[in-house]
């Protein structure tokens, strides 16, 4: 679960960085709310669906 909090957070670090150098204008304010998600998302995937496959 911290791991995919962290890859979350490393692409919206991404989307920054790009935005910074000016090659694509991302809304990264758009995207915090995939912090708050990530993790539900996370601990529902790992604990129901893993398990079927």
């Amino acid at each position: 679960m911290i791991d995919d909090f962290k890859a979350v957070g490393g692409i919206i670090l991404l989307a920054i960085g790009f935005r910074m150098l000016r090659l694509k204008d991302f809304p990264t304010g758009d995207m915090i709310p995939a912090l708050i998600i990530a993790m539900p998302v996370s601990y529902i995937w790992t604990n129901f669906i893993v398990p079927l496959l």
